[in-house]
C-alpha cells in the first residue's frame, strides 16, 4: 500500500505538465515551490529512514529515489523561477546564466548524493543517483562548450573577472566531476568504474580549458564575448599562450604530485596544443615585440617545463656495474 501511494505521489507531481501554469510567488527561493517540492522532498527522506529501519526492500528503493527526484526538480525549478520572474513558462529563453546554474546546481547535487553514498555505507540508489546527476550536468556543461558565449550572440554576463557564470558553467562542475573521477579511482574507496572514472576525468579537463580560455576572453571583452561581433587584439592573442601554459604547468604539477600518468600525458597535450597555436596563429596574426614576446615566453616556459619533467618524472636509468676482471 505504501509503495503505491509513493508511486502516485512521484507521478503527480514529477509528470504534471501544468505545473508551469501554476502561481507560486514571485519571491525567490522562498515561494510555493518550497511546499510543492521541498516538503515531499524531505516526508520521502524521513520515511525511507524510518522504513529502512525495518526492511530494507523496493519500497524503501523508490522513497530513496523520489527524495533525490523532487530535490532535484526543487533545484532547477527555483533557478527557473528566480531567473523568469517568478514564471516557469517552458518556451521562455533559455539564457547562458540559467544554464551555468543548472549545470552547477546538478553538479552540487550529484556531490551530496555521493557523500551520503559513502556515508551511508553504499545505497545503489544513491549510487545510481549521482552518477545519472553528474552525468547529466557533464552533458549540459559540454553543450556549453559547444555553444559558449564567444560563438553565439546575446550572452550575458557577470563583469566580475572569475567570479561569473563561466565559474559555474565549466569551472565549478569540472572540479566536482575531477574529484569524483579520483574518488572512484582510490584504492579501497567507492566501486572501481574505470568507464566513468575515465570519462568524468575527460569531460573534467575539457571543462576547466574551456574555463581558462573563456575567461581570457572575458578579461578583454567583459560585455560582449562574441567572435562575431569583437576582434581579437594581439594582446588577447598573446594572453591566451600565457593562459594555456599556465593551465598545462598545473597539470604537470599535479601529475608529479598525485603519480597520475593521465594527467601528464594531458599537460603534455595543452602545451602542444599552445606550440601549435604560436606557430600557426602567432606567426601569422602577431607583429613587432607581441611577436617577440609570445615566441621568447613559449621558449622560456618550455625550457623550464623541461627542466621539470626531467627532474621530477624521467627516471635515470642505473648503469650497469662494470664487471670483475
Amino acid at each position: 500500500m505504501a509503495l503505491a501511494v509513493a508511486l502516485v505521489v512521484l507521478a503527480r507531481l514529477l509528470l504534471n505538465w501544468n505545473v508551469a501554469a501554476y502561481d507560486f510567488g514571485t519571491l525567490p527561493v522562498l515561494n510555493g515551490l518550497l511546499a510543492a517540492y521541498g516538503v515531499p522532498a524531505a516526508g520521502f527522506a524521513l520515511a525511507a529512514v524510518l522504513f529502512g529501519r525495518r526492511r530494507d526492500d523496493a519500497l524503501v528503493a523508490v522513497l530513496e529515489a523520489g527524495a533525490l527526484a523532487f530535490l532535484a526538480a526543487l533545484v532547477l525549478l527555483e533557478i527557473r523561477h528566480a531567473l523568469a520572474g517568478g514564471s516557469l513558462d517552458p518556451d521562455g529563453d533559455w539564457s547562458f546564466r540559467e544554464a551555468a546554474l543548472d549545470v552547477t546546481g546538478l553538479a552540487l547535487l550529484a556531490t551530496l548524493a555521493r557523500w551520503l553514498d559513502q556515508r551511508l555505507g553504499g545505497r545503489q540508489v544513491l549510487g545510481w543517483g549521482w552518477r545519472l546527476l553528474l552525468g547529466l550536468a557533464a552533458v549540459l556543461s559540454l553543450r556549453l562548450v559547444l555553444d559558449n558565449p564567444a560563438f553565439s550572440d546575446g550572452a550575458v554576463l557577470l563583469r566580475f573577472p572569475v567570479f561569473n557564470e563561466l565559474a559555474l558553467a565549466y569551472a565549478v562542475p569540472a572540479l566536482l566531476a575531477a574529484l569524483a573521477a579520483r574518488a572512484l579511482a582510490r584504492p579501497g574507496g567507492m566501486a572501481f568504474d574505470p568507464l566513468l572514472t575515465r570519462g568524468l576525468a575527460g569531460y573534467a579537463l575539457v571543462a576547466a580549458f574551456a574555463w581558462v580560455t573563456l575567461t581570457v576572453r572575458h578579461r578583454f571583452h567583459p560585455v560582449e564575448l562574441s567572435l562575431t561581433l569583437e576582434e581579437t587584439s594581439a594582446a588577447e592573442l598573446w594572453a591566451y599562450s600565457g593562459a594555456w601554459l599556465g593551465f598545462g604547468a598545473a597539470l604537470l604539477a599535479l601529475g608529479i604530485r598525485s603519480g597520475i600518468a593521465a594527467l601528464r600525458l594531458a599537460a603534455l597535450a595543452v602545451i602542444g596544443l599552445t606550440i601549435g597555436k604560436a606557430f600557426l596563429v602567432d606567426m601569422a596574426e602577431l607583429t613587432g615585440l607581441w611577436r617577440v614576446l609570445s615566441f621568447l615566453g613559449l621558449g622560456l616556459a618550455l625550457i623550464g617545463l623541461g627542466w621539470v619533467y626531467r627532474r621530477f618524472v624521467v627516471v635515470p636509468v642505473a648503469e650497469a656495474p662494470p664487471r670483475p676482471v
